[in-house]
């Protein structure tokens, strides 16, 4: 302090003192001089350095100022400018944080739009630190972003777990400590105490557990409890920390609007700084002559647009330099956009000379009704290599429907080997059953013919025929099951398992609308677009293989030998005894019967897990059977209400004019599917064959019948007459449940399991 007593006069400047740099001579074995004085002449090293242009010691004249004219130049900067100033020397440090220079930190802030009011116990420069200094408190580590303003401290992710403590007394909740308290004297103990420090949510929800407050703060608080002696100043310093918290509560609410604001305009200045240097080079683009192919970039995949590339999204502006750089990089980029489009609209060609072929191989589908064999569907056939060729013409070659006449003679051939690749698929997914090793999906979506695990047995192709090989749809198996883990699905059998929904169905959306071959206009769940035909969705179900044993037993014939053909032959019925009925009395009861495909499914479906008592039809029962009860009686009403609980009819059925469009559906039940041509072809009298056809290669004369017949059975004590109850109440609710479920998408079924189980 100088003799006028003002101490912002002691600022001095010090010179720091320069170490002389110490000569050598140029060469110390230089001979002595002519004139023999003995000492060696030195020559002098010609100075190489360039004079230094930096900038260090420049700003060493500002401490040297008037005053005045420092602190004049000093509100103009910003809070951070001259906290940065006040950590270069003493002097300058003396100058600005003394508290007669709290103007310069005042004109300062107002700088800076909205920079709200200092904490009540910090200062301007603490809070300049806090606002706006990117550093940890702890490590100093730059670039800590993130601002805790309720502690009023920046902390990192390494150093905020030791820094920070949680508070697991039960006094602590988020709101703070309620002042009832306080003054009835509940915090007695420095444990206790800890509460009166600043606190905020942890990590995980806002439960007392999570809360965490500043380790510091908590032991300055236990340090300044243990000197309050008297009660009277306890209370005082309590009530001095509930103002503080509330204070610092409401200011850090404040103080985080204002943060996210500054955040969301620094945003908006990038992005403007980005739409402006994107601009240019746009503008660069045009006149290099790119204007087409800039019109032409697609908008997705996002990464690859103009926008998103590296160079053009950075926050900088363009000059002639940084063009003059990039340059070439942008050209290669152009060059590459014009690759991709040129291979769009030759896919986009290819694609649309799939319609004419579907329109062109439907026909001939169409055709060969009724089919034994499994047909290939479009994605298919497609790829066919004749197909496939006309597809690829050169863009100048016209592609209509008579383009594919050539291929038309030859698609029995190409059909025939499609369907020997899609068995043999089949073969090694039931060589797997026999092997300890489990194929890879690309070997059973491949069609390559050689085998997986060694040469395939001819007993193999035997086994694939047996009605005791059977055949389970995951796909179909989960649908299910998520209704009720009990439920299953009804087996697929050799061959009409090749034409199994799932197998030629993807779960994924088509992304191009306009490729008719994959694109569905109706999509089922699990069944969204078309795919090649692939067994990956196929498992043995040895679950049912011994459920089909005892049907085949039931039918007299042997397991080892009977065929899925041999049982469509049958004219036999299986009665299901679980599902007996007692309408009429205690002795007789209304009995379920079924053809033996219709049964197996019953017994999947209804059943599940548990084994059913099969019952035999007599001569007499066969023909009740056959002609169930008199139209208009009692009886019959009642079977007319019962019938959907039983009725398992196997929806095999297609529209023949959606064959191959985007409006097909999967196969339904014959009846829906006369619903279906008359509200959209407007076809009243559909013919078989023309109109609408099956891809099921079994007979429909026994194997899918079901009616009823009353059978003299003795009625089950009240308990299980009960239980039948309930099973029938629950039948009912599923049978109406699963109505309301084919409208709705997965993700929604299991909402409406609770209500309805």
């Amino acid at each position: 302090m100088n003799q006028n007593g003002h101490p912002e006069d002691n600022i001095v400047t010090n010179k720091p003192a320069r170490m002389k740099s110490k000569s050598t001579p140029e060469d110390a074995s230089a001979e002595p001089s002519a004139s023999g004085s003995g000492i060696a002449t030195r020559k002098k090293r010609a100075s190489t350095a360039k004079k230094r242009t930096g900038i260090a010691g420049k700003l060493e004249g500002i401490v040297t100022m008037p005053l005045d004219v420092l602190f004049e130049i000093l509100s103009y900067l910003h809070p951070l400018d001259i906290l940065h100033l006040s950590r270069t020397t003493k002097q300058l440090r003396g100058a600005v944080m003394k508290k007669s220079s709290i103007f310069v930190w005042k004109a300062a802030r107002k700088n800076v739009p909205g920079y709200p009011e200092c904490f009540p116990d910090m200062n301007e420069a603490q809070m300049a630190r806090l606002a706006f200094d990117p550093h940890c408190y702890v490590c100093f580590k730059p670039n800590c972003r993130a601002i805790d303003w309720g502690l009023r401290i920046r902390l990192c992710p390494k150093c905020a777990p030791a820094s920070l403590t949680p508070m697991t007394s039960f006094f602590c909740s988020i709101d703070g400590l309620r002042a009832e308290f306080l003054e009835h004297g509940i915090l007695g103990s420095e444990d206790a105490i800890v509460v009166l420090a600043c606190l905020k949510p942890g990590g995980r929800g806002d439960s007392i557990n999570n809360i965490m407050a500043l380790s510091e703060e908590v032991e300055s608080i236990k340090a300044r409890w243990r000197i309050l002696q008297t009660s009277e100043e306890r209370q005082v310093y309590i009530r001095q920390r509930l103002e503080l918290k509330t204070a610092v509560y409401l200011h850090a609410i404040r103080c985080m609007r204002w943060s996210e604001s500054l955040r969301t305009d620094r945003s908006q200045e990038l992005q403007e700084a980005r739409d402006s240097r994107k601009a240019a080079i746009i503008g660069k683009l045009v006149d290099l002559g790119w204007s087409f192919e800039i019109e032409q970039i697609p908008g997705l995949p996002l990464e690859s647009t103009l926008a998103q590339h590296k160079l053009v999204k950075q926050p900088t502006r363009l000059t002639t330099r940084i063009w003059t750089k990039i340059e070439p990089e942008m050209t290669k980029y152009m060059e590459q956009m014009k690759v991709n489009r040129l291979e769009r609209e030759r896919l986009a060609i290819i694609v649309s000379r799939k319609q004419p072929a579907i329109e062109a191989i439907r026909a001939y589908k169409i055709s060969q009704l009724p089919w034994t064999e499994v047909m290939p569907e479009p994605p298919d056939y497609c790829l066919m290599a004749p197909v496939k060729a006309i597809l690829e013409l050169p863009n100048e070659i016209d592609v209509n429907v008579s383009s594919f006449a050539t291929v038309i003679p030859a698609l029995p051939s190409l059909f025939a080997e499609w369907r020997q690749d899609v068995q043999m698929q089949v073969l090694r997914l039931l060589q797997h059953r026999f092997t300890s090793e489990q194929p890879s999906v690309s070997e059973l979506s491949t069609g390559s013919s050689s085998p997986f695990i060694g040469p395939l047995s001819p007993d193999f192709s035997r086994q694939l025929k047996l009605a005791t090989t059977t055949f389970r749809c995951i796909r179909c198996h989960d649908y299910y099951t998520s209704f009720h883990h009990s439920f299953s699905t009804a087996p697929l059998f050799y061959p009409d398992v090749l034409n199994h929904c799932c197998l030629t169905r993807s779960c994924l959306q088509s992304d191009n609308h306009a490729d008719k071959s994959v694109y569905l206009e109706n999509q089922d769940v699990g069944r969204i677009s078309r795919a090649e035909w692939t067994c990956e969705q196929l498992r043995i179900d040895t679950r049912a293989r011994g459920m089909m044993e005892a049907i085949i037993k039931f039918c007299k014939l042997d397991p080892a030998s009977a065929t899925t053909e041999d049982l469509d032959e049958l004219d036999i019925w299986l009665g299901c005894n679980d599902c007996a009925r007692w309408l009429e009395g205690p002795d007789e009861a209304e009995v379920s019967v079924f053809g033996w495909r219709n049964a197996i499914k019953h017994q999947a479906e209804e059943h599940g897990l548990k084994s059913v008592t099969w019952l035999e039809l007599s001569e007499e029962h066969h023909q009740q059977a056959l002609s169930d009860a008199p139209a208009g009686s009692v009886k019959a009403t009642r079977h007319a209400i019962l019938s959907p609980l039983i009725t398992t009819t196997i929806g095999s059925w297609s529209c023949a004019h959606c064959l191959d469009q985007i409006c097909e559906t999967a196969p339904q039940v014959l009846s829906n599917v006369k619903k279906h041509l008359l509200e959209h072809h407007e076809i009243i009298d559909p013919k078989a064959n023309i109109d609408y056809h099956t891809r099921s290669r079994t007979s429909q004369k026994y194997a899918h019948r079901t009616s009823w017949v009353t059978f003299n059975i003795t009625k089950e004590n009240p308990s299980e007459t009960a239980d039948k109850k309930i099973d029938l109440v629950q039948s009912f609710r599923r049978e109406a449940f699963q109505q309301r479920m084919e409208s709705l998408g997965r993700e929604r079924r299991r909402k409406y399991d609770s209500e309805y189980f």
